[in-house]
């Protein structure tokens, strides 16, 4: 990869050339740059370099991720520190030459130093050996300087000569305290940076490190081309971007001329004019046409390997390659360690992807295919299926994902409902896994009738496979046949078939048999009631916790159960546990950790604090109306007309949970709660009493909290302290309760609130 920056006309030969004429020194290259009115103030890396104290600074990234003018800031902070500076150049890749223009730099300072000999006399002469009549003379000199000083190699990338590198070395491993190197480069330069590191000789600040914040960006849109966006505009341009200064400069230029900044920067991308120049004239014009045609042709690849890139590419020694375009900093980054896997910058993987476009716009879907044959031959079969969608081979695609579905734990479902939209119908039919996810898809997006009509084609396709997979995905249909039933309201039905393939499989003690028998749970929990369902809702919460299965709602509904009979202890750490669990990756049946906030509801509720209570049951309610679940969103309708106190409320509230159930659809116990809630609602109208009838007035949520308590074996005394308030407070909540329930004792009043079922 010798020459592998240069333009493909110029060899390295070419670039050293003694011709025995005296050149004359260009004092531009010796200037310091000048801070611009728009530079960043990178106030961390600053003090990094300033804390370090080390003999070199090593500055290390790509082009135009701002190595030059974190160096102008570095030294700007540094007002008391006397800068040489030297712009390295091709020309300048002799030691002769490189030395003249140190020198130079140094001459310029002024500082009383004897610099040894002339350097445009040194510019002209050459063979010389740095090593013999320069560098030990200019250590001699260093030791009498009284300032500190820095010397500034930069560009330090374009030179290659090996002499030049030892003389470096040698000037940086016997620097006085008072003197500092500093390189920018953008490539490592071939000096024995382990030794220098691990002796803590050198900080070293790459494109990571050099990457723009949120609030540096914005400042830098703000001062250089005075544009205010939005905070999400900003994150995105930054993700885009991943914070390369440049990207986010040439952003700005074209958002100068856009009517609408956050819409650009939506679609802001690699295909951008100022982009593409950019990367042309930085990148594509240094590089041979071979290596031009490896990145170009392997951009349509998410990760990189050599052996990959070979075969999608048709090339050869494609892992040197990219060994040395990451040594040479060009935009792309390693995954891991061994540097065997890389990726492109996003942004210069997108430009490529344009090139490809513009130069082979036939070849590409033959590329997605070489790497669709590669990725399925090395068993890496999600990453083949995108590419055989991407050759447009859905046949093949789903073929991959049949064997792809068939190891259930590693599948990404995320993926899995992607490719499932850019599938046919007539493909997904004839490939079993394929038809059974598209069942899955259905219920997870709440399409129920769209998952009940899959059912019998997944079936059909079942028939005519294999046995050992016919056998394991058979069982997959019955779970979704139930779940079916499930979501369509016939819970006994549901249990029944969930109790049945959890017996099935509770010897082996499967995935299979935590998610039938959570079920299983779930639907006598409609059918029978909490008592009923708690069983099997606690083997549910072990067997996912014994078998790793991703966290499907068991803990937060058996909560729920803890607190329908009371047991507000249990309710409240079963809850907080529930909540406390990561969310599924794929998208929810119903979100499941809705019951556990109906129970933590119920449970703040009971505790005297209404407030709390009302403001978690509410969540509660949110989570299911926003899934339009309509069982769900009516218990919690009810659960949150119980908390409440004001008549209008309770009433709305159980009148959505009727309408919610009168379809038909809403069978099981559901509707003796509706109905449970109806009469008491009847018994508390907010009117006097009546002839015949039993009214009572409606009780405050203080006193209905006063009113739990009086249910149980404490005093009022005692009572006050739970509640946190005096005792004449409790007196004056108890008389108003004897009052409205016209009763005249603590005992009348709480058998009085049983049979009107008031609590």
């Amino acid at each position: 990869m010798a020459g592998l920056l240069q333009a493909p006309n110029q060899s390295t030969s070419d670039q050293v050339a003694y011709t025995g004429v005296r050149r004359p020194l260009v004092e531009t290259k010796i200037d310091p740059p000048i801070a611009s009115p728009w530079l960043i103030s990178r106030d961390d890396l600053v003090d990094r370099l300033d804390r370090a104290e080390s003999k070199l600074s090593l500055i290390c990234a790509p082009a135009g991720w701002g190595k030059t003018s974190l160096i102008t800031a570095w030294l700007a902070a540094r007002p008391g520190t006397h800068l040489a500076f030297v712009h390295l150049e091709a020309d300048d890749d002799d030691s002769a030459s490189f030395w003249a223009y140190v020198l130079a730099a140094l001459s310029a300072l002024d500082l009383g130093l004897e610099i040894p000999g002339d350097p445009e006399q040194l510019l002209g002469t050459p063979g010389i050996d740095p090593m013999l009549r320069i560098v030990p003379q200019l250590l001699n000199e260093f030791r009498s300087l009284e300032t500190s000083l820095v010397l500034v190699l930069d560009d330090y990338h374009v030179l290659s000569e090996q002499q030049i590198h030892n003389s470096v070395h040698y000037l940086i491993e016997h620097l006085p305290q008072s003197v500092r190197v500093a390189i920018s480069t953008r490539v490592d330069p071939p000096l024995p940076l382990g030794r220098l590191r691990a002796s803590g000789e050198m900080i070293e600040l790459r494109a990571k490190q050099l990457r723009l914040t949120a609030d540096e960006a914005e400042h830098l849109l703000l001062d250089r081309f005075g544009l205010e966006l939005d905070a999400s505009s900003i994150e995105l341009l930054c993700r885009r971007t991943e914070g390369w200064p440049a990207g986010i400069q040439l952003a700005g230029l074209a958002l100068e001329e856009e009517p609408d900044p956050a819409a650009f920067v939506q679609h802001f991308a690699g295909d951008d004019r100022n982009i593409a120049d950019y990367l042309t004239g930085e990148v594509l014009e240094r590089l041979p046409p071979d290596i031009v045609r490896l990145l170009t042709r392997t951009s349509v690849l998410e990760r990189l390997s050599g052996p990959l890139c070979d075969s999608v590419a048709d090339a050869e020694g494609s892992a040197q390659i990219l060994s040395d375009l990451e040594h040479h900093n060009l935009f792309l980054v390693p995954l891991d360690h061994q540097r065997e896997w890389y990726r492109y910058h996003h942004l210069f993987g997108e430009w490529l992807r344009h090139e490809l476009r513009r130069r082979e716009p036939d070849g590409i879907q033959v590329l997605h295919s070489r790497a669709a044959d590669w990725l399925e031959e090395q068993g890496s079969l999600e990453a083949a299926i995108s590419h055989a969608l991407a050759a447009g081979d859905e046949e093949r695609a789903a073929e991959i994902m049949d064997r792809y579905l068939a190891d259930g734990a590693a599948v990404n479902w995320t993926a899995v409902f992607r490719w499932l939209g850019r599938l046919p119908i007539e493909i997904k039919e004839r490939h079993p896994l394929v038809a059974i996810a598209q069942v899955r898809l259905a219920f997870t997006k709440g399409d129920l009738l769209g998952g009940r009509q899959w059912l019998p084609r997944a079936r059909r396709a079942l028939a005519e496979t294999a046995p050992e997979i016919r056998q394991q995905a058979e069982v997959t249909v019955r779970l979704f046949t139930a779940l079916s039933e499930l979501v369509t309201g016939d819970m006994d039905r549901a249990r029944r078939l969930f109790t049945e393939i959890a017996d099935e499989e509770r010897e082996d003690a499967s995935q299979t048999f935590a998610i039938a028998i959570g079920y299983a749970g779930t639907a006598a929990f409609w059918a029978a009631g909490p008592l009923q369902a708690m069983p099997a809702l606690s083997e549910a919460v072990v067997a996912q916790e014994r078998t790793s299965q991703p966290y499907t709602g068991v803990s937060a509904l058996l909560a729920a159960a803890y607190a329908e009979i009371s047991d507000w202890s249990a309710a409240e750490t079963t809850a907080a546990s529930a909540l406390a669990l990561p969310p599924p990756q794929e998208s929810p049946l119903y979100p499941f950790q809705m019951p556990a906030h109906y129970a933590l509801g119920q449970v703040h509720c009971a505790r005297g604090r209404s407030e709390e209570g009302v403001a978690e049951l509410t969540i509660g309610l949110e989570q299911a109306r926003a899934w339009v679940e309509p069982i769900f969103v009516a218990y919690g309708c009810l659960l949150l007309a119980d908390c409440l106190d004001d008549y209008s409320e309770k009433r709305a509230l159980i009148r959505e949970a009727r309408q919610l159930i009168s379809d038909g659809r809403g069978r099981g116990r559901i509707g003796d709660l509706v109905a449970a809630a109806e009469r008491k609602l009847s018994l508390r109208q907010p009117s006097q009493s009546t002839s015949g009838t039993v009214h009572v007035l409606a009780l405050t949520n203080r006193e209905r909290d006063v009113l739990r308590w009086m249910r149980s074996e404490l005093s009022f005394a005692e009572i006050a302290r739970e509640m946190y308030v005096s005792y004449n407070t409790v007196k004056g909540h108890a008389k108003s309760i004897y009052r409205k329930l016209g009763v005249t004792s603590r005992a009348a009043a709480v058998e009085t609130s049983e049979q009107l079922d008031l609590l």
